[in-house]
């Protein structure tokens, strides 16, 4: 699952922060440069990007540690 939460970079441009999910991590990947602002409504958008993000983490966590272990062969 990916999240895009809109930010402005320092030359005042539409970007996207992306919230993700990967092997049960939550991650934040910031738009290319060297930083962004977060207009008053985006940082909701994030809060809640963030919060979901955890809870598909948490359910993968939850489904790796039911699952039996496998044997190599």
């Amino acid at each position: 699952m990916i999240w895009d939460v809109p930010v402005v970079d320092g030359l005042d441009r539409q970007r996207s922060l992306v919230v993700t999910v990967s092997d049960g991590r939550v991650a934040v990947l910031p738009p290319p440069g060297e930083g962004f602002y977060l207009p008053a409504q985006s940082i909701w958008q994030l809060h809640e990007a963030i919060r979901a993000a955890a809870l598909v983490a948490a359910g993968m966590a939850q489904r790796s540690a039911a699952e039996p272990a496998r044997a190599a062969h």
